[in-house]
C-alpha cells in the first residue's frame, strides 16, 4: 500500500496576484447570478438597463446549464429583457424611456412581477431607480424590485445574493401567522430547474420531516412567484450560505427565529444540519434517530469503495466555496484526500474557507493560466485521481465529475440530489463511477497505443 501523498501548502490568491498574467479572470460575472435568481422563480421577470447583449448572457443557463430553463421563449415574450442602452444615450435623461418600459412590461397579463438592475455604465450614472420601480408599481398594481447593478465589485454569487436581499427587503409580507412548526429555508442556490435541485428541496423536506416540522418556502427552489409570500408563515428560517443577509431580513421582517447553518452537503454537514435543528427545537433524540438510521442506511453500502477505490486517492476541486467543505469533509470520511482547491469567485466569499480546508492547496479568483499551470503542476506520477469541477474543468486533462454551476455536461433528469443524507450517497456514487470510468479510458488508450500487448505490460 502506498504512503498517504503529502499535503503541499501554497499561498491563498487574490484578484491582484499575477499582475503579469493579462488572462480572463476564472469567474462569471454578477449580472449571471441575477439571472439565476430570475431563473428560479418560474414566472418572474427581469429588465435590464444596458445594452442588447446582456440578452445574450442568458447562454449561461438556459440550453447550457439547465435544460429545463424558460427564460427566453419562441414567443418573443422572454423573461429577461434590456432597453438595449447605447452610449450615445447616456448624456441625456432616460427616465421617460425607463419607465415607459417598466410600464410595458409591468402590465403585461403574464408578469406577475418584475425586477429591474442595470449595467455599469447606467448604474454609475446615478439615475433614481428606487423612484421609478416605486411610480411603476404603484401605476401597475405589480410589485417591481430594484437590484442594484453591482457588477463592478461583484461576481455571479453577489448577483443571486443581492436578489434574494432585494426580494427579500421589498416583497410584501404582511398578514403572515408565524407557525412555530413550520420552517423556511432562505439561500438556497437553486441554480437550474432539473431534477438534482428539486430533489435536493425534497431532501431538505425530508430531514425536517424526520424530526416533527414542515418545510414551508425555499428560497429559491423553482416555485412560481406568489409562493415567495408563504415565507411569512415560517417561524423559523433556517439560512444558507448563498444568501444569508436575506434571511436575516426575512427574520427580522416576519419576526421569525433565524438558525444559521451549513450547506448540508456530506454526511458530516448532513449530521449537523439535523442535530442542531433538533437541539434548537428539543427534538435532539429524533435527531438522533434520524442521524442513525441514514448511517446504518448507508455505511454498508461504501464497505467496497472505501478501500478499494477512494483509499489515498488525490482529489481537487474547481468552483464556488461553499461546495468545497462539505467535499473536503467526505473525502477524508473514504480515506481520499482533497489536495488542491481552485474557488472561481472573489475572495470576499472565501472568508475563513483556508482553515476549514487545513493542508490543501488554495487558489482563489485565479485567471486562467495560473490555473491551468497549476493543475499541470499536479500532473505526473501523483496524479489528481478525480476532479470535482464546473465546467471549467473540462480544459484539464484530469478526469472530472461535474458540479455546480455551471455544469454544462451532466444533468439531472430523475431525482439525483446531492444535498443531504440521500444526496451524499448519491454524490460518492457519482465519484465511484467517474474514477472507474477513467481507469477504463486509460487502458483503452494503452490498447491504442500499443496493442493489447500495451495494456499487458
Amino acid at each position: 500500500m502506498t504512503e498517504p501523498p503529502t499535503k503541499r501548502s501554497l499561498p491563498v490568491l487574490d484578484e491582484r496576484a499575477g499582475e503579469d498574467d493579462l488572462s480572463q479572470p476564472m469567474a462569471f460575472p454578477y449580472m449571471v447570478g441575477v439571472y439565476l435568481a430570475i431563473n428560479a422563480v418560474e414566472d418572474l421577470f427581469l429588465l435590464v438597463e444596458g445594452p442588447d447583449c446582456t440578452y445574450m448572457k442568458t447562454q449561461y443557463v438556459q440550453g447550457n446549464h439547465d435544460w429545463m430553463s424558460t427564460l427566453t421563449s419562441v414567443s418573443g415574450y422572454h423573461r429577461i429583457a434590456n432597453t438595449a442602452l447605447h452610449p450615445d444615450h447616456m448624456s441625456g435623461s432616460r427616465e421617460e424611456h425607463l419607465s415607459e418600459m417598466l410600464s410595458r412590461m409591468a402590465g403585461h397579463p403574464e408578469v406577475p412581477a418584475l425586477v429591474f438592475t442595470s449595467m455599469p455604465m447606467a448604474f454609475i450614472t446615478g439615475a433614481d431607480y428606487e423612484r421609478l420601480v416605486t411610480g411603476v408599481s404603484e401605476e401597475t398594481g405589480k410589485p417591481v424590485f430594484h437590484v442594484p447593478g453591482k457588477s463592478l465589485s461583484g461576481d455571479w454569487l453577489d448577483g443571486y445574493a443581492e436578489t434574494l436581499l432585494a426580494l427579500a427587503t421589498q416583497l410584501d409580507l404582511e398578514g403572515g401567522e408565524l407557525d412555530p412548526e413550520t420552517v423556511a429555508v432562505v439561500g438556497y442556490l437553486h441554480d437550474r430547474n432539473e431534477e438534482d435541485h428539486a430533489a435536493n428541496v425534497r431532501e431538505l423536506g425530508r430531514m425536517l420531516d424526520a424530526i416533527g416540522l414542515r418545510l414551508g418556502s425555499v428560497w429559491l427552489s423553482g416555485q412560481r412567484f406568489e409562493r415567495l409570500r408563504d415565507v411569512r408563515n415560517a417561524g423559523t428560517v433556517v439560512s444558507l450560505p448563498y444568501g444569508r443577509r436575506a434571511a436575516r431580513t426575512v427574520a427580522r421582517r416576519t419576526g421569525a427565529r433565524l438558525v444559521e447553518l451549513p450547506l448540508p452537503f456530506g454526511l458530516s454537514a448532513s449530521e449537523r444540519w439535523v442535530r442542531e435543528l433538533g437541539e434548537a427545537f428539543g427534538r435532539s433524540d429524533r435527531a438522533e434517530a434520524f442521524v442513525d438510521r441514514e448511517l446504518a442506511r448507508i455505511a454498508p453500502r461504501l464497505e467496497w469503495v472505501v478501500p478499494f477505490l477512494f483509499q489515498n486517492a488525490r482529489v481537487g476541486y474547481i468552483g464556488d466555496p461553499h461546495l468545497c467543505p462539505g467535499l473536503a469533509d467526505t473525502l477524508e470520511m473514504l480515506g481520499a484526500t482533497l489536495v488542491t482547491a481552485l474557488i472561481t469567485n472573489r475572495p470576499h466569499h472565501t472568508r475563513g474557507l483556508a482553515e476549514q480546508l487545513g493542508g490543501a492547496d488554495l487558489l482563489v479568483f485565479p485567471r486562467m493560466k495560473a490555473m491551468l499551470n497549476h493543475l499541470e503542476g499536479l500532473a505526473g506520477q501523483d496524479a489528481l485521481r478525480l476532479l470535482v469541477t464546473h465546467n471549467m474543468g473540462i480544459m484539464t486533462d484530469a478526469p472530472i465529475l461535474e458540479l455546480g454551476f455551471p455544469s454544462h455536461f451532466r444533468h439531472a433528469l430523475y431525482d439525483r440530489p446531492f444535498l443531504g443524507f440521500a444526496g451524499a450517497l448519491c454524490f460518492i456514487d457519482s465519484m465511484a463511477n467517474a474514477m472507474r470510468m477513467r481507469e477504463a479510458e486509460l487502458a483503452m488508450r494503452k490498447i491504442r497505443e500499443g496493442g493489447l500487448g500495451g495494456l499487458l505490460g
